[in-house]
């Protein structure tokens, strides 16, 4: 089974039909996609609708939990623009927008075989608020 996880679209349309173009190419059975779907980019709802077509399992991320949570935002950042964008893309989503990203799961365990299993979660095991960078201590 070859699985194609995803992550970080931020509504940006033209990259996930890319991504999903070169899944096809490659033969994977299952898109599974991480979070962090519609905000900050310019097409929310596009991005959206390419998910409930193309993905049979998602998992939330904090952007995806600042769309059904206002003030969660605010715990994470004051950045103007950041904080401008997330209620832009807000706006512009359906209420069948919000009651698609309510179905996002915290975290994901896709067995892989009789001894192996896949976890998958945003950020960290810990908390889908919590950045894990390249500048992270082990």
């Amino acid at each position: 089974m070859r699985i194609a996880p995803i992550s970080d679209l931020h509504g940006n349309e033209v990259a996930l039909r890319a991504v999903l173009a070169d899944a096809d190419r490659v033969g994977c059975d299952e898109i599974i996609c991480l979070g962090d779907v519609a905000t900050l980019g310019p097409q929310p709802n596009a991005v959206i609708q390419l998910l409930r077509e193309r993905t049979t399992r998602r998992i939330l991320g904090n952007h995806d939990d600042f769309m059904l949570n206002r003030d969660l935002i605010h715990s994470y950042t004051e950045v103007p623009v950041v904080v401008d964008s997330v209620e832009w893309c807000r706006a512009r989503l359906s209420a069948a927008d919000v009651d698609f990203l309510r179905t996002f799961q915290p975290n994901l365990d896709v067995p892989l075989d009789d001894r192996s299993t896949l976890v998958l979660f945003h950020g960290t095991s810990r908390s889908h608020m919590e950045d894990l960078l390249a500048t992270t201590p082990p």
